[in-house]
């Protein structure tokens, strides 16, 4: 976590002269370990430099999130054309970023299930833009573990579970935002991460419950509906979703 503060202290506040510092603020966190403070600052400065020119873009550390999170962001943000770049400043500068791993060690969440809880919390759950930022955010985490199933970071959203090796899947309710993983949606959307490749789109409830009946950790809904004497109408339906390459 010190290492977390002392390089989002570095990244975020990068000298116009790449020399350190900007007014009122100091080069490198007082705090940063001695490690840390004995890195060249040159060439700290010019790896800040080029991180924060993504930032300008809507992009921490090279992941899109102007791209992950486009239409909420211009729901958001319907007079700002660079949206992106306001919506991570305010990102940078608030409590949502305090947990991210950075540094591929496992012990925080990853930047974009953070910036996708700082959209949620500025459209508020009661609004039309909630159940949009939510199926972006599965959209973008997902994705992103179909190219790297073995992720650096911690996911802690309740909808997102390992399916099998290398394989993972999120699901949502079209009719709630609402986070439950005891609760069966009555709509449901999944987002698949299987071999390599990633599958998104509406989905029954009883296949849902078939795609995550052997998830790690198994939602609490699928339980019910896959025990007692439906085994084998959820065997038949996994031998069907493997075969269109959804589960391993």
């Amino acid at each position: 976590m010190e290492l977390n503060r002392a390089f989002k202290q570095r990244l975020t506040y990068p000298s116009p002269r790449r020399t350190g510092g900007v007014d009122g603020v100091a080069a490198m966190d007082p705090a940063a370990p001695a490690a840390l403070r004995a890195v060249d600052a040159e060439q700290l400065a010019r790896v800040a430099h080029e991180l924060t020119q993504g930032i300008s873009q809507g992009a921490i550390g090279g992941v899109p999130l102007r791209d992950y999170f486009a239409d909420s962001l211009r729901a958001l943000y319907p007079d700002r054309h660079n949206a992106g770049q306001r919506a991570v400043a305010e990102f940078l500068r608030g409590p949502h970023c305090s947990d991210v791993d950075m540094l591929g060690l496992s012990r925080g969440r990853s930047v974009t299930e953070a910036f996708g809880d700082f959209l949620l919390d500025k459209a508020g759950p009661r609004t039309d833009t909630a159940p949009l930022i939510e199926r972006e955010l599965l959209a973008a985490l997902v994705k992103t573990l179909a190219r790297h199933p073995e992720p650096g970071y911690l996911i802690r959203h309740p909808h997102v579970c390992r399916t099998g090796e290398g394989s993972w899947a999120a699901w949502t309710d079209g009719t709630r935002p609402r986070r439950d993983p005891d609760r069966a949606p009555a709509a449901p959307a999944v987002f698949v991460a299987c071999g390599g490749r990633y599958f998104a789109g509406p989905l029954s409830t009883p296949l849902t419950a078939a795609l995550l009946g052997e998830a790690e950790p198994r939602p609490g809904w699928v339980a019910a509906r896959t025990t007692g004497g439906r085994g084998d109408a959820v065997g038949r339906a996994r031998d069907a979703l493997r075969r269109k390459g959804l589960i391993p």
